[in-house]
């Protein structure tokens, strides 16, 4: 995550010493977006036998914003292998995911068919086999999620104890609990 950016409001009200208000909301901007981080990943689900929906990737549904799949299904036992891309985004309701498969490229054989849903607080990646084999299937993954804040958070300004009054530029007063 980058580090946050400060806004200098000068030393006193309208002393030009600050940053103008295009900076300064760049920074506001800037803040707002490291609230967002993308992780990126590999692994590798192993599949067998030819039950629908089997899961080969899960992660929180609350933290889930949007992600990008790139998945490799194998026959260990001959060359068959597939590729497929997956684009999806969770809606703002957290109870769907709504995702595109495409670009799927075969070499040998078809092998698998996909599905994604939210399931148990969980957004997944679901693979029904079409053959009775054990299947290998890399995933590489980057997905971009919200980072939960807690609650409650106390922002403090230094320098400023408990029941200071601030003015503001247009004589406000503004006072610190």
């Amino acid at each position: 995550m980058a580090t946050q950016e400060i806004i200098n409001i000068g030393t006193l009200p309208n002393d030009g010493e600050g940053d103008p208000l295009r900076v300064a909301f760049g920074k506001i901007n800037n803040n707002f977006s490291n609230l967002f981080s993308t992780a990126t990943s590999t692994l590798e689900s192993i599949t067998t036998g030819t039950s629908a929906d089997q899961v080969i990737w899960e992660t929180p549904v609350a933290n889930f914003a949007q992600g990008q799949f790139q998945i490799r299904t194998g026959n260990p036992s001959n060359n068959s292998s597939q590729n497929m891309l997956i684009s999806a985004q969770i809606l703002n309701d957290l109870t769907q995911v709504k995702w595109t498969g495409y670009a799927t490229t075969f070499n040998g054989n078809a092998l698998a068919t996909y599905d994604m849903d939210v399931s148990s607080g969980n957004v997944r990646i679901l693979t029904t086999p079409l053959a009775n084999i054990l299947m290998q299937h890399f995933i590489a993954s980057t997905v971009t999620y919200v980072d939960v804040v807690e609650a409650s958070l106390l922002i403090e300004l230094d320098g400023f104890v408990a029941e200071s009054v601030m003015s503001t530029e247009i004589d406000l007063n503004v006072t610190t609990e």
